[in-house]
């Protein structure tokens, strides 16, 4: 039998996982990028890298094209949404951060949904769950802020059908490897510095569990609230 040597076998990745931020929030100055903010520094910190990309920032194009979508055209990638999927094809985690409006997410966030994340999938391959080969067994993680209280918007059922429609039918129908979303409510520009501090250890807490899952060092299957 012949013997293996050490510098012939698989040295393992010691790549650190890239965890891809998404905000979508016009306010520059906006408890959003506190959270966002928070969120770099404790990956960061973690020793995991991170990239942001602020869709307002960078005037994203949230308008999905006819010749964008799969059966439509030429099927050919748009070259905005190309250097996204790159971003895209990194990430161990894609991380959502925006403001709920009107009970759903920015048409900002949607359309980068429709662009980017959905590029080249078709609802028929949503339907049967065929896994978005960009997206296949990558966390989705998301935070959300309401000036709202969410016992109100509870009561209007707006949790539960953005839990189900913005987390749950995403991360199934594109195949990733499990869904978490933190809702903060009450976030509006009086609110006390204690407050704040509160939900941005939140937002760690939650930036460090996430590391953990994506050092197998954690194991975790249920969502927050």
């Amino acid at each position: 039998m012949t013997e293996i040597s050490a510098t012939a076998r698989a040295a393992p990745d010691t790549t650190p996982p890239v965890h891809l931020v998404v905000s979508a929030n016009p306010a520059p100055d906006g408890f959003d990028h506190a959270i966002v903010e928070a969120y770099r520094t404790t990956a960061t910190e973690h020793g995991h890298t991170v990239v942001v990309r602020d869709l307002y920032v960078q005037d994203f194009d949230p308008v999905l094209k006819l010749d964008e979508r799969p059966g439509h055209g030429s099927g050919a990638t748009r070259a905005d949404v190309v250097d996204e999927l790159r971003y895209v094809r990194e990430a161990a985690a894609i991380v959502l951060v925006y403001p709920i409006w009107y009970g759903f997410p920015p048409a900002m966030l949607k359309g980068y949904v429709d662009r980017v994340l959905g590029s080249g999938y078709s609802f028929r391959d949503f339907h049967d769950q065929k896994g978005q080969a960009t997206l296949a067994g990558k966390l989705l993680v998301s935070f959300s802020t309401s000036g709202l209280p969410l016992a109100w918007l509870s009561e209007k059922g707006q949790v539960l059908s953005l839990r189900e429609i913005f987390d749950v039918y995403l991360w199934r129908g594109f195949g990733m490897k499990q869904s978490e979303h933190v809702m903060i409510e009450s976030v509006v520009p009086n609110m006390s510095s204690a407050y704040a501090a509160e939900q941005l250890e939140r937002v760690r807490h939650t930036t460090k569990r996430t590391c953990a899952l994506l050092d197998d060092t954690l194991v975790y299957d249920s969502y927050e609230y």
